[in-house]
């Protein structure tokens, strides 16, 4: 069976923790969270979920928390609504159906029991789907690029891989959220009009429309949104800002880049936690090792080490530090390995073009080539798959 994607909707988070402990089997996941509040729609909507599970006492479950469930209209996005809560009720499961819940449970049902709830519930919805007009989008998916140590090349990374998408017709947004020095506008060499302070500080708040005129495009059909012109506008850039952005991004764009500063900001851990992937990038030295752990403990502290993914640039082949220094101290394979080419990246970026389009033939085209490669295969759930018959060929 095709994997369940599941968003969980609850301001509990003792109830968000007992519905993840809840899933016994590898089909179901839970792919995001959401606040119970008017914009929630938005946020649930980017990530294409196919059940949203409503979290909530049952003492707040009254006409306007249903008529608020009713008002989303998940049918229309192919996602199946169900509510749990502390005590299921006659007038609760009533009030429910009428606004398109699909399920009242406990909130304290067994996990294998709950698991089987929703793998009927989304058989019979996605059977549903099938046989109408309905037609499910594709859910996005959002990078976070994050090192605790500049100079790593992870800017550059960034805008190589972001305009590799692009050229593939794969609908991407680069944004960069080193809010104080980004500089991913000069390594595509563009000029913004409008950046992100300007879409933070819109009165009218964070809606498509707007982010798409702030936005700067590249000849390759990627959309920049830039950091500030000036250091002292990164202020006006907050956390609730750029979690606005995200979710609107995500109901357009296929693939989100967010090329994250090297400080600790609330801006930059609203993004790794507001994305699916966070790659750390590190080059081949002592101190990256030693930040490279640093930065896994924080990723660690914030939940979010299931989504790490390794990254080394810059790799030459004889060093003290090897790859397998940061695997074994990370406890993580290598996602991807980038050569060491200093005079062709310094060329691209003098030259304002992609190493891709620049030199495509130099190794370090190639690896980007081959970690874009391997970023498609995974979004589309067919790596592992492409791997294993890899290795058979291999013997």
């Amino acid at each position: 069976m095709e994997k369940i994607n599941i968003v969980v909707c609850s301001n509990d988070t003792e109830y968000k923790v007992l519905l993840k402990n809840k899933l016994v089997t590898d089909d179901i996941e839970i792919i995001g969270y959401a606040d119970i509040e008017p914009n929630a729609k938005v946020r649930i909507q980017g990530f294409v979920p196919d059940v949203v599970a409503f979290l909530v006492d049952s003492y707040d479950i009254n006409t306007q928390f249903t008529d608020y469930i009713e008002d989303m209209n998940l049918s229309s996005i192919g996602a199946v609504p169900v509510i749990l809560t502390d005590k299921v009720t006659v007038d609760i499961v009533n009030m429910a159906a009428q606004a398109g819940v699909r399920q009242v449970l406990d909130i304290n049902v067994d996990g294998k029991e709950f698991c089987d709830n929703m793998e009927h519930l989304v058989a019979k919805e996605r059977r549903f789907n099938s046989d109408s007009s309905i037609e499910k989008k594709t859910r996005s998916t959002v990078y976070a690029l994050f090192s605790g140590k500049g100079g790593v090349g992870k800017t550059t990374i960034a805008a190589n891989v972001a305009v590799e998408l692009a050229s593939r017709g794969k609908k991407t947004l680069l944004i960069d959220l080193d809010l104080q020095f980004g500089d991913a506008d000069m390594a595509l060499d563009l000029t913004p009009t409008e950046t992100i302070v300007d879409l933070s500080r819109d009165g009218n708040g964070v809606s498509i429309d707007n982010l798409t005129t702030c936005c700067t495009s590249h000849p390759s059909g990627l959309s920049l949104l830039a950091s500030p012109p000036s250091p002292e506008l990164a202020e006006y850039v907050s956390s609730n800002a750029v979690k606005s952005i995200i979710d609107v991004a995500r109901n357009y764009y296929e693939y989100i880049l967010i090329d994250c500063g090297c400080s600790l900001t609330d801006p930059v851990i609203t993004a790794i936690e507001s994305s699916d992937i966070v790659f750390t990038v590190n080059d081949v030295n002592i101190l990256s090792l030693k930040r490279a752990k640093v930065c896994l403990n924080v990723i660690q502290q914030l939940n979010q080490k299931d989504k790490a993914r390794l990254i080394i640039n810059k790799n030459i082949k004889k060093n003290n530090v090897t790859i397998e220094d940061f695997e074994n101290l990370l406890g993580i394979p290598a996602f991807a390995v980038i050569s060491s080419d200093f005079k062709t990246v310094n060329s691209s970026l003098n030259n304002g073009q992609p190493v891709t389009t620049y030199k495509p033939r130099s190794p370090i085209a190639k690896d980007i080539v081959s970690l874009v490669d391997k970023m498609v295969l995974e979004r589309e759930g067919k790596l592992e798959k492409n791997t294993k018959k890899a290795k058979r060929f291999n013997g």
